[in-house]
């Protein structure tokens, strides 16, 4: 089996977490000796232009694999307009709405019908990382697959507070919150409005505990893991998610949640006792992050275990992805 690997989502020296979780799926899919390439579209630091460009690129190679995985809506469309025949899986991010260009709706709405035309063709099938669209039809849904992103327990691990904090110069003292939002700390949907109206709120109503705010945003990946472990809770205020790694990651970091009802969250945590869905209002997360306070630790690690979320169990499901597209 040799894989070629297309997208416009990947880590780079000026912007270490983006699409950091492409990459890890990749090389885990590597490190099981299957072969593969890699054609990045680096749209976002070399412009628009990428795209023509990488057309080019795959049109010229892609008869030397058995499949194209491509990640991003956008990466699906360049892939289908630069081959033939050859088998295409797609994993999108969320919900086909909010794959490309959300400022613009008309240019979106365009989008999204060419991401529904493209695949309704039998040799393009897709993962979705929330859940398979019910609108989707039912020859589309035979092609899809339901697959989030699985968590490194070897790379994110319980870590002492006071050794994590020391490695990002924070005080021990203080309960920071955390906040993550990958590229930009005040990307729209991720709604740091809203958390920082939470912040406000303990301030003010839980003074006994030092309330401070700590965010997570356009880090190398080496220092992530004292993030999670220098917080005493991970808040998502976000609109919408497909299947949220911060998540993943706190979990692994034995580091509580409170989230709004976005994504697949909810199967995420479900087993957890110190982990909680809530609506969007400040108050209600802030009342939920008190609740958090006054209760025991737990070992999350067993949560992601128990829910098939490691990268191990989600590597070997990918895997056998490959292999049902083979053999149809």
């Amino acid at each position: 089996m040799k894989i070629l690997f297309v997208t416009n989502l990947y880590p780079t020296v000026n912007n270490p977490d983006y699409g950091v979780f492409t990459k890890d799926q990749i090389d885990n899919v590597c490190k099981t000796g299957i072969q593969s390439d890699i054609i990045f579209i680096n749209a976002r630091e070399n412009g628009i232009f990428e795209y023509i460009k990488a057309i080019k690129k795959i049109n010229k190679s892609y008869k030397d694999y058995d499949i194209i995985h491509c990640f991003h809506g956008l990466s699906l469309l360049i892939v289908y307009l630069s081959t033939k025949r050859i088998k295409i899986l797609a994993s999108f991010l969320s919900d086909l709405k909010y794959e490309s260009l959300k400022n613009n709706k008309i240019i979106n709405s365009i989008i999204i019908k060419f991401y529904l035309f493209v695949i309704n063709k039998k040799r393009v099938y897709t993962i979705f990382k929330h859940k398979i669209p019910n609108y989707l039809n039912k020859n589309v849904i035979e092609r899809s697959f339901y697959l989030p992103n699985g968590v490194d327990l070897n790379d994110f691990y319980p870590i002492n507070k006071e050794i994590a904090c020391n490695k990002l110069n924070l005080d021990f003292n203080k309960t920071y919150l955390l906040f993550v939002s990958s590229k930009d700390k005040f990307r729209k949907e991720k709604r740091y409005d809203v958390f920082k109206q939470v912040i406000d709120y303990l301030k003010l109503n839980c003074q006994k505990y030092d309330i401070e705010e700590l965010v997570l945003s356009n880090v190398p990946r080496e220092l992530c893991i004292y993030y999670f472990n220098a917080s005493s809770v991970h808040i998502l205020t976000s609109d919408y998610e497909g299947s949220p790694n911060s998540i993943k990651e706190s979990l692994s970091c034995n580091i509580p949640i409170v989230s709004t009802n976005v994504g697949n969250v909810e199967r995420i945590i479900e087993g957890s006792k110190n982990c909680f869905i809530t609506n969007q209002n400040p108050v209600d997360i802030a009342k939920k992050v008190m609740e958090i306070f006054e209760m025991p630790k737990y070992n999350l690690r067993e949560i992601l275990t128990n829910n098939k979320l490691t990268v191990e169990q989600k590597t070997n499901e990918l895997i056998d992805i490959y292999n049902k597209i083979l053999l149809k």
